[in-house]
């Protein structure tokens, strides 16, 4: 005998199956504790500098290596990435996990605003910034089409 021939000949045997198994999962689904992609703040903290009209080889002698000089003194830094473009540099220092972001970021701003006498004059204040990689868009998709004339 096979469950289609069971529920056809039992009717409420089937519903009671059916109901246990909504009951049943009901229960699963409240006890589920663990996400499979559980949301993960990364700490990471920006340092964002502008000095108009500075060569990139001149922000990375004069601005980027006096920050990250400063910066590897951070405790618990994982890595520290830089950037130096045509009046702009970036520094990035990424943390471990397991370090609080905001007292990294207390701690950046100390050390940015301790080694602020050694940078240029005419620099425009550092901005200091935590950012969170997820946040940035996986994906940018752009769409073009030619241009017809109305003939």
């Amino acid at each position: 005998m096979s469950i289609t021939d069971v529920s056809i000949n039992k009717p409420v045997f089937a519903w009671m199956l059916m109901a246990a198994t909504v009951v049943f999962g009901l229960v699963a689904l409240s006890r589920i504790g663990i996400s499979q992609f559980p949301d993960v703040d990364f700490p990471t903290i920006s340092v964002s500098v502008t000095w108009e009209g500075a060569a990139p080889e001149v922000m990375e002698k004069d601005v980027v290596e006096v920050l990250e000089e400063s910066l590897v003194q951070v405790e618990g830094w994982k890595s520290i990435t830089s950037s130096s473009r045509q009046g702009s540099a970036n520094v990035t220092l990424e943390l471990d996990l397991s370090r609080d972001v905001d007292l990294a970021l207390q701690d950046v701003q100390t050390k940015v605003s301790q080694v602020q006498r050694r940078l240029p004059r005419d620099l425009d204040p550092p901005v200091i910034s935590k950012t969170n990689p997820e946040d940035q868009p996986i994906m940018w998709i752009g769409l073009s089409a030619p241009t017809r004339s109305a003939s």
